[in-house]
């Protein structure tokens, strides 16, 4: 909800858990009895060039790094415009293991 009140048209969502992408992306999957996996779907459905993909951990170290980085007392959520210089450098390694842009998909 916060991507969408941010007016962004065009967003790609990953997931490291293979579990969690199939039930969002499956209609008729028996987890979608959770109100959170229902309200994903209406988003993704309202959203015309909104994608959700897998993605496996150890080829996104930074959505790896940032969900650790999460963990960390911070209690407020942090918007990030632009890549710190960290981020960057992880960013480049990701884009090496040839998974730039975002190829592991489920549809």
């Amino acid at each position: 909800m916060l991507i969408q009140r941010r007016g962004h048209d065009e967003v790609i969502i990953q997931s490291d858990s293979l579990e969690v992408a199939k039930a969002i992306l499956d209609s008729t999957s028996t987890e979608a009895n959770s109100a959170l996996i229902r309200r994903i779907q209406i988003i993704l459905f309202q959203e015309k060039w909104w994608l959700l993909r897998y993605i496996s951990r150890d080829q996104n170290q930074v959505a790896n790094c940032l969900s650790k980085q999460a963990l960390i007392g911070i209690d407020n959520l942090q918007v990030f415009d632009t890549p710190r210089p960290m981020m960057r450098t992880l960013m480049d390694l990701d884009k090496n293991k040839n998974i730039f842009p975002f190829q592991n998909t489920i549809m």
